[in-house]
């Protein structure tokens, strides 16, 4: 049987000492314990990148993994400690501010980490990470069951998510996070396309030409394309499509789909 597997994900900086401790008092407790860290470079306090990226990484993991985040500006404060298993069965620590809400779907079961006698007083009020979720995350990698932990609570708190719309021969979303080389991730999922034809798209009412990967544009070209988490990115080739751009949250994305209007000189729908 292999040892128990936990995720870290925060936006603690690689190079701090906060990662380090985190796997002190994992490692602790349960000194067999497998670590991954998926990162720690979230972007400092943002709930939405934070949420995108486990997102976009928790589904490659064995179910049985116990992945630990935190990006927490509200820590110390009254703000909740949860425990969330979602429908899959994947079990999740962390604040109970939004940063879960890919995972808060219809079936999920969430509890609050309130039992006095399995979830630690914190030592200190800025540092929950290491003493409220790495010790809870310890036990569950131990066996305990998450339903010991605390009850269920029915409010967990969800950022805006906001989701694509779909009309009159185009699909409309914005971008809601940037990686580590430029692209831009939007709201616009794999699934809202659904095998439609997309001729054209447009970011911030310029033309960003429908590729199937990079190397499928010119250097310096922006693109558009589903990318490998399963959204729609706008990228530039060989550069960045955030300094392209100049802004990287809330630009409007347009997908226009097969048999709608053509362009005029200005890349808007004549």
């Amino acid at each position: 049987m292999s040892s128990p597997l936990v995720t870290l994900t925060t936006d603690y900086g690689s190079g701090s000492s906060y990662p380090g401790q985190l796997k002190g008092v994992l490692l602790s407790a349960v000194p067999e314990l497998r670590i991954v860290d998926i990162s720690h470079e979230v972007p400092a306090y943002d709930l939405m990148a934070g949420a995108l990226l486990l997102e976009a990484c928790l589904p490659a993991f064995p179910l049985e993994t116990i992945h630990l985040a935190v990006v927490d500006p509200g820590v110390g404060t009254e703000r909740r400690a949860i425990c969330v298993v979602d429908p899959a069965g994947r079990r999740m620590v962390a604040p109970d501010n939004g940063l879960l809400t890919p995972f808060l779907g219809e079936g999920a079961r969430v509890y609050h980490l309130s039992d006095p006698a399995l979830v630690p007083l914190p030592r200190c009020a800025t540092f929950h990470g290491r003493d409220i979720f790495a010790p809870v995350a310890a036990a569950l990698a131990l066996g305990l069951a998450p339903e010991r932990l605390g009850p269920l609570t029915l409010d967990p708190v969800r950022l805006d998510w906001p989701v694509a719309e779909r009309g009159a021969g185009q699909i409309r979303g914005v971008t809601l996070a940037v990686d580590s080389f430029g692209n831009l991730v939007t709201s616009i999922r794999d699934a809202d396309i659904a095998g439609a034809e997309v001729r054209v798209a447009l970011c911030d009412g310029r033309l960003a030409r429908w590729v199937r990967t990079f190397g499928d544009g010119q250097p310096g070209e922006l693109l558009a394309m589903v990318g490998s988490g399963g959204r729609v990115e706008i990228a530039v080739r060989e550069g960045s499509a955030a300094s392209h751009l100049h802004r990287w949250r809330g630009v409007e994305v347009r997908l226009l789909l097969g048999g709608s209007a053509t362009l005029g000189a200005a890349g808007s729908p004549c």
